[in-house]
């Protein structure tokens, strides 16, 4: 919706620029939940930690969300874990859902067409502050397809820059 210019992000995806120095934004990609004029925007990078949520307690639940991996949503709200994820239909976008109860979650990790992770913190910029970033070229916004949604951290970020953006190709690959 196009309210005065103003564009809702929420459902896109944001590709961080290559010359993104910001540690917990750089190669990474983040996944727009809400975003309005008034509240800003609420989003959760694809950071794999490595772990699964069993492996991340003092003692594992005894329940499917054991084998869930844990993703670095964002430096918000670090102490706080939340679920979310998404399910492809034959043709079209995402259903995508954020803030799941435990209940529904443990009931959605047995659905092997919903992608369910479990999001430490989230990354929240204030209103217009996205869009300042935008302007400064900090981030690539792109649609979330199905192409992309199988691939995973650094892998993610460099296929979809290289996709949207083929002109920053060598700055991708470049080292540090």
């Amino acid at each position: 919706e196009m309210a005065g210019g103003f564009q809702s992000l929420a459902g896109r995806l944001l590709v961080s620029h290559p010359s993104q120095r910001d540690e917990h934004f750089h190669a990474s990609v983040v996944l727009i939940h809400s975003h309005d004029r008034a509240d800003g925007a609420r989003s959760d990078l694809n950071r794999p930690y490595g772990r699964t949520l069993g492996q991340a307690q003092p003692r594992p639940l005894g329940t499917p969300l054991d084998r869930l991996p844990l993703h670095f949503g964002g430096p918000v709200s670090a102490d706080q874990l939340a679920f979310g994820g998404w399910r492809f239909a034959a043709r079209g976008p995402a259903a995508r859902r954020y803030g799941i109860s435990r209940e529904e979650a443990e009931t959605l990790a047995g659905d092997p067409a919903f992608r369910l992770f479990g999001f430490v913190g989230y990354a929240g910029w204030d209103a217009g502050q996205l869009e300042n970033e935008l302007r400064l070229n900090a981030w690539i916004t792109c649609p979330f397809d199905r192409v992309c949604a199988r691939l995973e951290g650094e892998a993610f970020w460099k296929a979809l820059l290289v996709k949207h953006r083929p002109d920053l190709r060598l700055a991708a690959d470049s080292p540090e």
